[in-house]
């Protein structure tokens, strides 16, 4: 059984296609360089090992600062106040 690290980003054969379209165009129109199915999806795997590992910590990071709050708010609304407070 093949494991994934956290940060690690599996794309579907679909997703991957659809990407790599997307690069092939963005380069003919910016560049206007054409660019193979081959070249475009080695760009692809470049970007995906660069940055998901920050995407990946930033979403964790928001996710984590957003439990925070939650688990701060709860707290205050769930504890019971004592008498005479």
């Amino acid at each position: 059984m093949n494991q994934r690290l956290p940060g690690d980003v599996e794309i579907s054969l679909e997703e991957r296609k659809a990407l790599t379209r997307g690069i092939a165009a963005f380069f003919e129109e910016q560049f206007e360089q054409e660019l193979s199915e081959f070249r475009a999806g080695m760009i692809l795997d470049f970007f995906i090992k660069k940055l998901s590992p920050v995407v990946y910590n930033s979403a964790i990071e928001d996710a984590r600062a957003f439990l925070t709050e939650s688990l701060e708010e709860m707290e205050s609304t769930l504890f019971a106040k004592p008498l005479g407070s």
